[in-house]
């Protein structure tokens, strides 16, 4: 799709180049701006139809679809802190998917201790933790 775009962005920068030079258009520069506008505009509609093709799916579906449970997201974060489930207070998780990449936010608390963790939900990696004293 992005190929199609990026060709019919090239046909048509070509186009205001001819035109430009055929109108008897006295300067490049007067091209390159129509050029440039034309650019600007074929790539805003080209995000907004990646947008709305990752808004089609529904997280909810990407969840299902994840290899790991919220359960073992949790476990995943708590193994990592080193504590158990009965150790800490608080404990939730919620799945999101961020930059197309579906995760598991997990938090708890442990002696006034506040651990954050993202979990990727095909993996299980670590992909990033905090830990800070409230």
């Amino acid at each position: 799709m992005k190929i199609r775009i990026l060709s019919q962005l090239i046909s048509l920068v070509l186009l205001v180049l001819v035109i430009a030079l055929a109108a008897g258009c006295s300067t490049l520069y007067k091209a390159e701006q129509a050029a440039d506008q034309i650019e600007d505009q074929v790539e805003q509609k080209v995000d907004q139809a990646e947008a709305a093709v990752e808004n089609q799916v529904s997280p909810s579906v990407v969840q299902n679809a994840a290899a790991l449970t919220q359960t073992e997201a949790e476990e995943i974060a708590l193994l990592q802190a080193g504590f158990k489930a009965d150790q800490v207070t608080g404990l939730r998780s919620e799945f999101d998917v961020d930059d197309g990449i579906p995760e598991y936010e997990v938090e708890f608390f442990q002696d006034g201790w506040e651990y954050d963790y993202t979990i990727h939900a095909d993996t299980g990696e670590v992909l990033s933790y905090d830990i800070s004293n409230d």
